[in-house]
């Protein structure tokens, strides 16, 4: 299981078992509003930046000069996705990215409380948590189902 605090502007996420956690630094807001469409086209089927997206949630950004679109830092600096594929299971990196992602978004500490308490509620299962984040972002963002049929309402 994880446990997550925020320290100045940085979050950690400490993994159990795992000596140091992962401070993960805040995105600027256009790159967070970018990683958030991605993340959103990717879940309704019309995108391929999940990847990217993961990448910059945990390292940060930059903004390409030519396209104007934000991607991840290179490479050799992007420290924090190095230690997960090299330090954690897949399951672990998982409880690990997606925090990070809710973090950047418009949700904060909000969306890694939402999603660690998905996780509790579902026995560790890190899918838990991403469902119950991603349902209080859509939320947020004023994406949810309506209940009624707009003609009705």
């Amino acid at each position: 299981m994880i446990t997550a605090t925020k320290q100045g502007r940085n979050l950690h996420i400490a993994v159990e078992g795992i000596e140091k956690p992962f401070v993960i630094r805040p995105l600027p807001g256009y790159a967070g509003i970018q990683m958030t469409e991605d993340y959103l086209q990717t879940m309704g089927g019309n995108g391929e930046n999940m990847l990217g997206a993961l990448q910059m949630a945990v390292d940060g950004a930059r903004e390409n000069a030519i396209t104007g679109r934000w991607e991840p830092v290179p490479e050799p600096e992007q420290t924090n996705y190095a230690r997960i594929g090299r330090e954690l299971s897949q399951t672990e990196a998982e409880w690990v990215l997606m925090p990070a992602f809710f973090w950047q978004t418009i949700l904060g500490m909000d969306g890694v409380k939402t999603y660690i308490e998905g996780m509790a509620d579902n026995d560790g299962n890190g899918l838990g948590g991403t469902l119950k984040a991603a349902a209080a972002l859509s939320s947020r963002l004023g994406l949810s189902a309506r209940l009624t049929s707009p003609h009705t309402a």
